[in-house]
C-alpha cells in the first residue's frame, strides 16, 4: 500500500515544482513547449530546425520533460534570431555533467545566493560571468 501512496505524492511534488518553474521563468520570457520553440526557430533563425534539435540532444540548451512534453525556457534564446544567449554555453558545460535536465531547469529558475538572490535565468543576459561563477559554486561537492 505504501508504494501506491508514494506515486501520487511524487506527482503532486513534481506538479508544484513545475508550476514554480512556470512562475519563475515568466519574467525572463516564460516556458514554451517544444513545437512552439521549433516554430519560432523556423521563423526567426537562419539555421534549420535540425540545429535546434541537435542543441537539445547534445544539451547545449535547457530542455526538460513534463507530462510527456518537451519544455524549453525562452530566456536562453536571443529573441531576434533564436541563437543561444551569450554565456549559456559556458554555464551548461559546467552544470550538465552533474545535473539532470529537470534539475538544470530548476537551478536556472531559483534565486541564487551567489547572484544576490537573483535567479540565473534573470541574471544571465547582464551578468554571464557571475552566473558562471555561481554555477561552479553550486556543483556537488563544492564548498561555499
Amino acid at each position: 500500500m505504501t508504494g501506491l501512496l508514494a506515486k501520487p505524492a511524487q506527482d503532486w511534488d513534481a506538479g508544484y515544482q513545475f508550476v514554480d518553474m512556470l512562475e519563475s521563468f515568466r519574467p525572463s520570457g516564460g516556458l514554451a513547449r517544444g513545437p512552439e520553440v521549433f516554430a519560432l526557430f523556423a521563423r526567426l533563425s537562419v539555421a534549420d530546425v535540425g540545429t535546434l534539435a541537435g542543441w537539445i540532444v547534445n544539451r547545449k540548451v535547457i530542455c526538460f520533460e513534463w507530462q510527456a512534453r518537451m519544455w524549453l525556457p525562452l530566456f536562453q534564446f536571443n529573441r531576434a534570431d533564436m541563437s543561444p544567449q551569450a554565456g549559456l554555453r559556458d554555464v551548461l558545460q559546467v552544470l550538465t555533467p552533474d545535473f539532470e535536465p529537470w534539475q538544470l531547469a530548476q537551478w536556472f529558475a531559483r534565486p541564487n545566493t551567489g547572484l544576490s538572490g537573483q535567479s540565473p535565468c534573470d541574471a544571465l543576459a547582464e551578468q554571464p560571468v557571475s552566473v558562471l561563477r555561481a554555477a561552479r559554486a553550486d556543483l556537488p561537492g563544492m564548498t561555499h
